[in-house]
């Protein structure tokens, strides 16, 4: 499966190793799916580096280990691993005997130390938080951990100039290139589901002007004015968000964006601001129709919220979507069925339908633990594919949730097509009205009305609700 955007977390450290005055290459393994490991490891080995790192998903790491043992025959190089899986299972990571460095937590300042303890040959990595390593007997070593980084100003920009961001299929609903920033770090939620091991809970902010800096590097730069804010938190501080807000429009930035938000942090008059900033689409964090589900996922928001939220979202003309979980811990086929027909209720331009996977250092893992001490970790962990591309069934992985593997595969492909169906409904009645409109929906489910329309489409004699059609996705996004 193809990467949607670049790694930022090995964007930073690559910054960070350029700045110690390395050369530094990024070489993303997941941009050609049909290249052997093999072919992608000679590549690196063509580079010659002196130090390779990795970031791993709990979900990749069977991936990596088959990656970087390759690394150790062709290279023998020093390996260091990060990430999501190095920071929830260090012991575990650090103990494949291809792995001589596992960081965990936020890796930007630990990642210099070690690049200059490597450099300088003298071996001296006892000094390093954040840095797990083998000494010279092969015993594993783990430093105290390092605190977390208190000015996000003073980290450069990350290297998007070693990525190939051609390659990448991130762009907005014109089909124009985007690029993903990040403008905080931390999160005081305890979301059952979410994992923030590596930046904490501490909300860290960047400051608006160096925001708008790294914004102006990239549109002077690649020539790209269309950008993904993935915080996890863009809008929880509403002062902070009005300060960036002004500073867009103060700027004449002339850029376009999208953001990820919670409902309970947004307003009418907040999100008409935003739109006229350039924010056109926000996604939304839904992931229970059901009242009491919602509630055990200690996500703090309530059904009404949702509803306000989005439609909020849509009349200030920005595209609302939102992101949808079944198979939560005491989820029923009845409990899913809310879920699916309040996300088709909602008026979201798009939904995510995802299957409740526990993964190590979230909540969910904890209590499925509690339940089964005999859990643990296993390679099987390259099959939890919690998100759906809908072509076809996929197996939940750890079901937590009170229907069997069929039934809950079976709904979340449902959950799509009804989303879908409603989705249709609604444009119906958009331009012939609410009784006419769903008189033209039912009569265009018939398979020969459908053939009919295909063949005057192809016709062109359907060409111009086919422009209606375009048009409506590029003033959408202008």
């Amino acid at each position: 499966m193809v990467n949607s955007y670049p790694s930022l977390g090995l964007g930073y450290l690559a910054a960070v190793a350029e700045q110690e005055g390395h050369e530094v290459r990024i070489h993303d393994m997941g941009l050609d799916p049909k290249k052997s490991v093999a072919d992608e490891i000679a590549e690196v080995a063509a580079f010659g580096p002196d130090l390779v790192g990795a970031t791993a998903m709990t979900t990749s790491w069977y991936s990596i280990e088959q990656a970087i043992a390759l690394v150790k025959q062709r290279i023998g190089c020093p390996v260091v691993i990060g990430g999501p899986h190095a920071t929830t299972l260090p012991a575990i990571t650090l103990q494949d005997p291809h792995v001589d460095f596992v960081v965990y937590g936020e890796g930007e300042e630990t990642f210099r130390e070690l690049t200059r303890a490597v450099q300088s040959g003298e071996r001296r990595f006892d000094q390093i938080a954040g840095l797990l390593y083998k000494d010279a007997e092969g015993e594993p070593i783990r430093n105290p951990e390092r605190p977390l980084v208190p000015d996000l100003d003073a980290l450069p920009f990350p290297a998007r100039h070693l990525f190939r961001l051609e390659r990448y299929p991130l762009y907005n609903p014109n089909g124009e290139r985007m690029v993903t920033i990040l403008t905080s770090r931390g999160c005081p939620y305890i979301c059952s589901f979410c994992f923030k091991g590596i930046v904490g809970r501490t909300y860290r902010q960047r400051s608006p002007a160096n925001i708008v800096a790294e914004i102006e590097e990239v549109i002077k730069r690649y020539a790209i004015r269309n950008f993904y804010f993935i915080d996890d938190l863009f809008t929880i501080n509403v002062p902070r968000l009005e300060a960036i807000l002004d500073h867009f429009l103060a700027q004449g930035l002339n850029i376009r964006w999208q953001c990820l938000a919670r409902v309970d942090r947004v307003t009418a008059p907040l999100l008409k601001k935003m739109h006229r900033a350039g924010c056109r689409e926000i996604h939304y964090g839904v992931e229970s129709g059901n009242e009491e589900i919602l509630k055990a996922t200690a996500k703090h928001i309530d059904l009404s919220q949702v509803q306000d939220a989005v439609t909020w979202t849509e009349e200030a003309g920005i595209r609302a979507k939102g992101y949808f979980i079944l198979g939560l811990p005491n989820d029923t086929r009845e409990t899913m069925e809310q879920t699916i027909e309040f996300a088709a209720s909602l008026g979201l331009s798009e939904a995510m339908f995802s299957i409740a996977t526990p993964m190590p250092g979230t909540q969910l893992w904890d209590e499925l633990v509690s339940k089964h001490p005999e859990t643990r970790y296993s390679t099987d962990f390259s099959q939890a594919y919690y998100y759906n591309s809908y072509t076809a069934e996929i197996a939940p992985f750890l079901n937590v949730s009170q229907v069997d593997d069929a039934e809950l595969s079976t709904m979340v492909l449902r959950a799509r097509e009804r989303f879908l169906e409603e989705k249709r409904r609604r444009r119906y009645r958009k331009y012939f009205g609410a009784n006419l409109g769903d008189q033209f929906y039912q009569v265009s489910q018939f398979a020969t009305v459908r053939k009919l329309g295909r063949n005057l489409l192809n016709a062109g004699l359907l060409s111009g609700f086919r422009r209606l059609k375009e048009q409506g996705n590029r003033e959408v996004w202008t």
